[in-house]
């Protein structure tokens, strides 16, 4: 008996018949048309700039060396010496800029539809948990080409979280592996990196996938009940999808032909006189450690952050009306316009400080 169930499992073209049975079932799957469309794209595009992310990180880890005394070295060699290389890593760089943003678009499409609201909760959930994911593919990866700019970068990020209470120094430690930022750190960091968040990214790209399945596409406001123009999933969405990475490629490979990713001098632990700029994603968080100074700053630094993220996480049950239309819910947006207008006037500020007058 056990020999004719191992002849099953391997009997020839067992594996065929599965393959087209799926890409039958695939064949078969038809979703709202305008899941793809120039009205609707944002979750797409960040499909896109994943997957670009994680082709052009595949190929540059195949040349990166994590140790201090050739880490730099080796994105030096990447980038000038390489063919293509500075296409590579200038890809790479600009993606990850262009995913923030669009990323923000696409929760702020989702907020002024509604698209929180019940039965979609899950949906919000596991989107604004991306929020928590991505910044640390930054943050890690900021340190990786060992130059000043990353190394005194996560000097300051380091400080800040060693100024949360009770667990803060232990999170040091456990980035850090030591006194110093060295070769411990780099390779946490870089396990981190590569190995790490990308698999907690997949599961949640997965779950985040699931929910839409099952929850659905938000509807228009109008909610006429007229049903949907449907297509199917393949070729026709498939195809529109690979057109937008297609484009998305090309786009950002001039963007790094004309414009190529910095990389700055080594680094160099001694020079601390070293400031770096913050990013322009965390002008606004800057700005709030610079206001709530010595034992105030866990209040920047966790608290007000860390508050905007649970608000965030429970507004599909802070909001539980079924109204979706925005101009509806008044208390609901002045409640977000007022914190996009503050969160606006901070990174201002911080601009300001560290770009337009620096030597202040």
């Amino acid at each position: 008996m056990v020999e004719e169930m191992t002849r099953q499992r391997i009997e020839p073209g067992s594996k065929d018949k599965a393959l087209e049975g799926l890409l039958k079932r695939l064949q078969g799957l038809e979703i709202p048309a305008d899941a793809i469309c120039w009205r609707r794209f944002f979750g797409s595009m960040i499909l896109v700039l994943l997957t670009l992310l994680f082709l052009s990180g595949v190929l540059m880890a195949f040349f990166y060396s994590p140790v201090p005394g050739t880490a730099y070295d080796s994105v030096d060699h990447l980038q000038f010496n390489l063919p293509m290389g500075n296409l590579l890593r200038g890809v790479h760089h600009y993606a990850w800029n262009l995913l923030l943003i669009v990323m923000g678009f696409h929760l702020f499409r989702a907020f002024i539809l509604g698209a929180y609201k019940a039965p979609r909760q899950l949906v919000w959930i596991s989107g604004v948990s991306f929020f928590l994911i991505i910044p640390l593919f930054i943050i890690t990866g900021d340190l990786l080409p060992w130059d000043q700019k990353g190394y005194w970068s996560t000097q300051v990020r380091l400080s800040i979280i060693g100024s949360i209470p009770v667990v803060g120094d232990l999170l040091v430690q456990m980035f850090r592996g030591g006194p110093l930022t060295g070769i411990v750190a780099l390779t946490r960091f870089y396990i981190l990196h590569i190995l790490l968040l990308p698999g907690a990214l997949i599961f949640l790209i997965a779950f985040h996938l699931y929910a839409l399945v099952t929850r659905g596409l938000s509807g228009p406001l109008s909610g006429n009940g007229t049903p949907r123009p449907r297509a199917p999933f393949f070729p026709v969405i498939v195809n529109r999808w690979l057109l937008l990475f297609i484009v998305s490629a090309i786009g950002l490979g001039i963007m790094a032909w004309r414009w190529p990713a910095p990389l700055g001098d080594p680094a160099d632990p001694t020079d601390s006189s070293f400031i770096p700029r913050p990013e322009w994603w965390v002008l606004f968080l800057n700005q709030l450690v610079t206001i709530f100074k010595g034992p105030l700053m866990i209040i920047g630094s966790a608290i007000i952050p860390g508050g905007l993220l649970v608000l965030m996480t429970a507004l599909p049950f802070l909001d539980r009306s079924p109204e979706r239309r925005p101009w509806r819910r008044k208390r609901v947006m002045i409640i977000a316009i007022v914190i996009i207008a503050v969160l606006t006037v901070l990174s201002v500020m911080g601009y300001i400080e560290h770009f337009v007058r620096p030597e202040h």
